[in-house]
């Protein structure tokens, strides 16, 4: 029997407005994304209808110029899913005339066909060096990593002209990771701006109005550029270093500024403290432990060349990475690109909480529903409810290739584009199927959720004590718009009618529960109340301060109300066979209610 609540002392915020804002899911991920009865199974559907459509649209049709160049776009996509290992099946395979007529190469492909991965490259690098560097190795400046930037550090310190030049004692493997280091985007000659801009500029640009320039200056007679002029060879790393010290775009922990060079430094620092090659690392760290067989840091032999996707000439494929290998030098299939993604949403390469930590944002864009992390760029996808769902994404785009991968962890999913073309607006159209993709497939994977959480949580609880009039009834009001969640529509303890009885506290009921923390065994799921921000009574506040200072802001309001230091909010659930709830412990209320039949 629950203790009495008649002396029960409450500290609250007393503050004016709504908002419900815990961030993370409104229901328990979905496990079921590839039956025939599935959402997430009949918006694939929709999904590769769609794009059949866009291949087959021609120059006449009312479609944008993107959608028609689809059909000269050679792509494969595929979802993934930890409880379902049958969302692997939802794919959808295209191959372009340029393939299919291709002199080298596959000329039809399929989940194991072999694309480059370009910048992809990146997400395979960061957990490289989570598994193989000690956590202060992260924090470390350059300067103590390469004896080389040390010379140019204290010859130029960057404090007295940071404009000008990089504080390498100032960037850390971790600033570069979470590409806020500052270092500029890239270093010739990996980078087709200086050879355009500072090398030839009259002979691509007649007339562009830049001053000629001085080929014997440092920062354009690099060692880098010497070594490639010289004998053709890709920059090795100390010249790379030496090429690096130039001028810094930003101080570090700035703002973020994509860095393809802050990866080719991050993986020489890897290699530097671990002494071990990034083609090592890899197939160490991340290949063998995901069986992820298919995939390569060099070019695979002409052997397996019947497996890759080779558009135009082989100066797209066949190349040596060389030091561009952690930034963009990896290749990978459908297949293994899921088995990623599975990998890491199941925490299988890094313990759970050091994949939660990873799985967070490192700073902010000027968008507001864009923030970067290590390497994520991280979109806020907003649901018509006005609930968010972040996607952790890397976009990769060179020579040829373009790619994709989307991790959804509020729903345990995600999905992947690889693609290749010598279109120039290859990443363009990459970016309309990922659009088309996600507009279909979120609302589909929250959908699927609240079935499958009605399924197994809604119902009516009561206590088996003898003489205890305590119940607790979820329903699930699924609309578009409404606020998603499980809804409490009665909640009677003791005889006491808790939605009127806490309404001061938590706002008009009806309230919601959102799922708050699962055991590794699967037999618990803890829930916490959130307030209604659908109730008609409920004003949305207008002001910036306003919308951020409100009575019923759950992440602020969590927990503040408590009874024998037990939150009143608190619900957690016993569950069986099937993902199916069987009772529910208020623990607070010190009683457990079972579910009625």
């Amino acid at each position: 029997m629950h203790p009495s609540f008649h002396c029960l002392c409450l500290t609250l915020l007393s503050l004016s407005g709504v908002l419900a804002d815990f961030l993370g899911p409104s229901y328990p991920a979905p496990v079921d994304l590839s039956n025939s009865k599935s959402l997430v199974a009949a918006a694939w559907k929709n999904v590769t209808s769609t794009l059949q459509a866009y291949i087959k649209s021609d120059e006449q049709s009312s479609t944008s110029g993107l959608v028609v160049e689809i059909k000269n776009v050679t792509f494969s996509l595929g979802v993934f899913s930890l409880n379902d290992p049958g969302a692997t099946d939802l794919q959808f395979h295209y191959t372009s005339p340029e393939i299919a007529n291709a002199p080298n190469g596959t000329r039809k492909v399929n989940e194991n066909s072999i694309y480059r991965i370009a910048s992809l490259t990146k997400v395979f690098t960061v957990p490289v060096g989570l598994l193989n560097l000690k956590p202060n190795d992260w924090e470390r400046p350059l300067t103590d990593i390469f004896p080389t930037l040390v010379d140019f550090a204290e010859k130029n310190p960057g404090e007295d002209n940071p404009i000008y030049l990089t504080q390498w004692d100032k960037v850390t493997p971790s600033a570069l990771a979470a590409q806020i280091a500052g270092v500029t985007r890239d270093v010739f000659p990996f980078g087709a701006g200086d050879i355009i801009l500072q090398i030839l500029p009259e002979r691509f640009y007649p007339g562009l109005g830049l001053p000629p320039v001085n080929v014997s200056e440092p920062e354009v007679d690099t060692p880098c550029t010497i070594q490639l002029l010289s004998n053709g060879t890709v920059c090795t790393t100390l010249p790379y270093l030496m090429s690096a010290e130039i001028q810094a775009l930003f101080e570090p922990w700035t703002t973020p500024g994509y860095a393809n060079n802050g990866f080719v430094l991050l993986g020489l620092a890897i290699t530097t403290i671990t002494g071990k090659t990034m083609q090592q690392l890899y197939q160490n760290s991340i290949f063998n432990p995901l069986g992820m067989t298919s995939s390569n840091s060099s070019t695979p032999p002409e052997s397996e060349w019947h497996r890759c996707v080779i558009p135009g000439n082989l100066v797209n494929f066949a190349i040596d990475a060389g030091l561009l290998v952690s930034t963009g030098g990896l290749l990978s299939t459908s297949r293994d690109v899921a088995r990623l993604g599975i990998g890491i949403l199941n925490s299988t390469l890094l313990d759970s909480d050091q994949t939660r930590k990873w799985l967070k944002p490192v700073s902010h864009a000027a968008r507001l529903q864009y923030s970067v992390g290590r390497p994520w760029e991280i979109i806020r996808y907003s649901h018509p409810s006005g609930h968010v769902t972040d996607m952790y994404t890397k976009l990769g785009d060179s020579g040829a290739y373009s790619s994709l991968m989307v991790l959804i962890p509020d729903y345990d999913a995600g999905f992947s584009i690889l693609s290749a073309s010598t279109l120039q607006t290859r990443a363009e159209v990459l970016s309309v199927i990922a659009e088309t993709i996600a507009d279909l497939l979120l609302p589909a994977l929250q959908a699927q959720a609240g079935v499958e959480a009605e399924h197994n949580f809604v119902g009516t609880y009561t206590s088996t004590v003898h003489g205890l009039n305590s119940s607790l009834t979820l329903i699930h009001n699924q609309t578009e718009s409404s606020p998603p969640g499980l809804v409490i529509s009665s909640w009677i303890s003791n005889g006491t009618d808790m939605t009127t009885r806490f309404s001061g506290a938590f706002g008009p009921a009806p309230w919601r529960l959102l799922p708050s923390i699962a055991d590794a065994k699967n037999e618990k799921a803890a829930f916490l109340l959130v307030s209604n921000t659908d109730a008609p009574s409920l004003q949305s506040p207008t002001g910036l301060f306003s919308g951020t200072f409100v009575d019923f802001q759950d992440w602020v309001n969590v927990g503040s109300l408590t009874y024998g230091d037990l939150g009143v909010g608190s619900f957690v659930f016993d569950i069986g066979r099937h993902g199916k709830a069987t009772a529910v412990t208020l623990p607070a209320f010190q009683v457990k209610l079972k579910r009625n039949p």
